[in-house]
């Protein structure tokens, strides 16, 4: 009997995933060490890659369908190639018109950074963007003790207080990842180590091969290590990170440098934004807490936000 290779495995544990078999049976299915489900995942993600590159080719052919083809997506991996040197990449949900005024200004960086901050914040930190976040972490259950740090952030955000804003949410970062990873400090694991926390987004393949709209997980994997890994987690040997936006540098004080500035605060609020994207494909919820969300209670948030701003706007008009 000829002995199984590593594409025998993946299309075995492709099947077996596709039919929604929980990943944990499926490596058990497949049996091996560490290093089989390593090399056999990757393919299986390639697998779920290629499946759902035909299946958008197919709706694209049909009249009344409206779906980001193929092509549209690899501009959006370019795209946030661009913006990854600056700690920034593209809102998860946008429009063709918000994507082609991305892309404009992103050709003209690094002088045209202060118009495409200007851009992007008002995205990413609309009352609307910031209730939807907070809804995010209030209902998924491995991060809702994180809620009243990200509230706490955006209000201070929304009171132009940077410093409190960033500093609020530069541990959360770590936090969503270390309950990701299965660490909340009651067992008996050790806390992971640093490099694992700062490699970890970057493994999805590994807990997950076939996530949920694999393409645009795929965009958003990329797009969130390479601004962990370059930026927010950089080795402090390996230099300064761009615009300061540095956990260690803030932790720390290593120097005078400002780093608890808007963009700064901006670029967390797009990170966590992209991670709790990740974390809906990867996971494949029921339903997306941040958009099957409670009326209620987003229009409670928002209300609330947008008293916050106008407050603001008082105050900076009466001195």
């Amino acid at each position: 009997m000829a002995k199984k290779t590593a594409d025998d495995f993946a299309t075995q544990a492709y099947a077996l995933l596709q039919a929604d078999t929980p990943v944990a049976d499926v490596k058990t299915a497949i049996g091996g060490d560490s290093t089989r489900w390593s090399k056999v995942s990757a393919l299986v993600y390639e697998k779920a890659k290629a499946a759902a590159r035909k299946e958008r080719d197919e709706w694209a052919q049909q009249r009344h369908v409206a779906t980001t083809s193929n092509s549209e997506i690899t501009d959006l991996l370019a795209l946030n190639l661009q913006l990854a040197p600056y700690a920034l990449l593209a809102p998860p949900h946008l429009t063709v018109a918000e994507f082609r005024k991305i892309r404009q200004l992103a050709t003209g960086l690094p002088a045209s950074e202060p118009a495409l901050l200007a851009f992007l914040g008002p995205i990413f930190t609309s009352p609307k963007m910031c209730a939807i976040l907070k809804q995010g972490f209030d209902n998924f259950p491995a991060f809702n003790a994180f809620a009243p740090l990200v509230e706490a952030a955006i209000i201070a955000y929304y009171q132009e207080n940077y410093v409190s804003s960033f500093l609020t949410l530069v541990p959360v970062v770590e936090g969503l990842i270390l309950r990701w990873k299965g660490f909340d400090g009651t067992g008996p694991e050790p806390k992971p180590d640093f490099e694992a926390v700062r490699k970890f987004v970057g493994n999805s393949y590994l807990r997950q091969p076939n996530p949920g709209n694999v393409l645009f997980h795929e965009v958003y994997v990329l797009a969130s290590q390479a601004i962990l890994t370059n930026h927010l987690y950089q080795s402090s040997a390996a230099g300064s990170a761009y615009a300061n936006f540095s956990r260690h540098l803030a932790a720390h004080l290593l120097s005078n440098e400002p780093f608890a500035t808007q963009p700064n605060c901006i670029r967390l609020f797009t990170l966590l934004d992209a991670l709790l994207t990740v974390y809906t494909y990867e996971t494949k919820p029921d339903k997306d807490p941040r958009f099957h969300v409670d009326e209620e209670a987003l229009q409670r948030d928002i209300t609330y936000y947008q008293g916050l701003i106008a407050l603001q706007r008082f105050f900076h008009a009466t001195r």
